[in-house]
């Protein structure tokens, strides 16, 4: 990656984060303003609101049974992180449509984050420690936990927690506000079970070239591993999002 396109992504990350810390400000004022903006991102995370569907606001207000006055406020904000759009009039709203550039432009971000975090772990002068991590990707294939969503929550967290161990605050802090955007779709790389079933491969053998400071193969894998992810999401679907989705819209 060059030098401009690395600033270009450090900038836009610092334009997230004000946007994100402005939001939380705003929704730590009111209760009310909270509770509808979380219930709304959460709807949307699971996919019980799929991207795409349109909303009135009389029907999230008759679901979350508040006023217009703060879920006006909350879907502001949800707008404003890129979760919504504002249909024509004064009233209608639309969860955003997939747009897979700006993922793959994520992605790219990502992939340089975790990338150098590997290198730090591998030339640390104390390991890390990755114990953590190891009791959930490392057991018997017999004892995994095939649970999409559990397996979705866990990967998370060892992606953040590599990038989190290799010491440097800023590029963690960067890191967890990417995986908050790019969550909604990254879920849906565990609906299949043979995709479940190579994250325990693929992460298991990043924590082996870890614990035996292979820096090299660890970036490859890690490369592989999100190139992957990356190829999952070129092929969602409507079928595929259909099948994502836990429970019917309820709105």
């Amino acid at each position: 990656m060059c030098v401009s396109e690395m600033t270009m992504n450090r900038d836009g990350a610092q334009r997230l984060e004000i946007v994100q810390d402005q939001a939380s400000a705003t929704r730590g004022k009111n209760s009310m303003v909270n509770d509808a903006y979380e219930r709304i991102k959460e709807d949307i995370f699971e996919l019980r609101m799929p991207p795409g569907q349109r909303y009135s606001e009389q029907e999230f207000a008759n679901a979350l049974g508040i006023s217009r006055t703060p879920l006006r406020l909350a879907l502001h904000l949800l707008a404003h992180e890129g979760y919504l759009q504002r249909l024509d009039g004064h009233s209608s709203w639309q969860v955003k449509p997939f747009d897979l550039a700006h993922y793959d432009d994520l992605y790219d971000f990502r992939t340089s984050i975790e990338v150098i975090a590997v290198r730090r772990l591998c030339a640390m002068d104390s390991p890390p420690d990755l114990s953590a991590l190891c009791r959930f990707w490392m057991v018997p294939e017999a004892e995994r936990n095939l649970d999409g969503k559990r397996v979705a929550q866990e990967d998370e967290r060892f992606h953040q927690a590599l990038v989190e161990l290799a010491g440097n605050r800023e590029m963690a802090r960067t890191s967890a506000r990417l995986t908050e955007r790019i969550r909604i779709i990254r879920r849906l790389d565990f609906t299949d079970a043979a995709r479940i079933s190579a994250a325990f491969d693929e992460h298991r053998a990043i924590l082996r070239c870890l614990m035996t400071r292979k820096a090299d193969r660890a970036e490859m894998l890690v490369k592989a591993h999100i190139g992957a992810s990356r190829i999952a999401i070129r092929h969602i679907t409507l079928h595929r999002l259909a099948l994502a989705a836990v429970q019917p819209d309820a709105r």
